[in-house]
């Protein structure tokens, strides 16, 4: 097993080029619209840290549930064009698109039987999550209708489901089904606690994931993927063949 945290003599980011991480599947940055940014100014902020940690195309991925944070494609798309004014008129050279991250629940499943289309973070990709505490009852259901109406599901952070952390059959299970896993990079810096870190580690060895995103929601997330780009776990991650290096712009 690799050292994901031990620190090098000097940058580990220092004059190389992570390809993988120019492209972020998985952030929370449109302005008020979930837990993630509230304001223009905190979305410009966060942006900036990505733009100076080597990124140039980030993929806004707001929650959407039936209870919480109820965004459709209408309030995902009026932010993204309001945060990309913000951008532009900032001048910061990053390229801004938008998904959703969705929450496997009943309103989810009817969405996606009733043909309403998806927001993919690109092609026919889906990002969806499940609570942290416990397995959505709606899952297999779920990743059944997107498939069926020609979708592929990329599970967020399966890492940080504490439900699987002793069953990890499970995993196997959902990859068979179909289902693609998106690694969250910070949990490599034990932001999320040491067993997440552990399952982490277990899944990136077992090469199960398929993406690798930040899901940053404000500056607490990003000083910790400060932390892992800075580590000697970037070298191990560089030769994995996350599918962001295909999106790159």
């Amino acid at each position: 097993m690799f050292n994901l945290f031990k620190k090098s003599g000097v940058s580990a980011t220092k004059n190389r080029d992570w390809g993988f991480v120019k492209t972020d599947i998985h952030s929370h940055i449109l302005p008020g619209i979930d837990d993630g940014a509230q304001t223009l100014e905190e979305s410009l902020a966060l942006i900036d840290s990505m733009y100076r940690h080597g990124y140039r195309k980030m993929i806004a991925t707001p929650h959407s549930s039936e209870d919480i944070y109820p965004n459709d494609t209408k309030t995902i798309i009026e932010r993204r064009d309001l945060l990309r004014r913000a951008v532009g008129e900032k001048g910061i050279d990053m390229q801004i698109e938008a998904a959703a991250e969705y929450m496997i629940d009943e309103r989810f499943v009817k969405m996606v039987e009733s043909g309403e289309p998806m927001l993919t973070i690109h092609d026919n990709r889906v990002l969806v999550e499940m609570s942290y505490l416990l397995e959505s009852p709606y899952l297999h259901n779920g990743l059944f209708a997107l498939q069926t109406h020609g979708y592929q599901p990329i599970l967020a952070h399966p890492e940080r489901y504490n439900f699987y952390h002793n069953t990890p059959d499970k995993y196997d299970e959902l990859k068979e089904k179909g289902c693609l896993f998106q690694l969250n990079l910070i949990a490599f810096s034990g932001y999320y606690g040491k067993h997440v870190k552990k399952v982490a580690t277990y899944l990136f060895e077992k090469g199960m994931y398929d993406y690798v995103g930040s899901d940053i929601h404000h500056t607490r997330h990003t000083n910790a993927l400060h932390s892992v780009l800075q580590s000697r776990v970037m070298t191990e991650l560089t030769d994995y063949p996350f599918v962001n290096g295909t999106l790159n712009i």
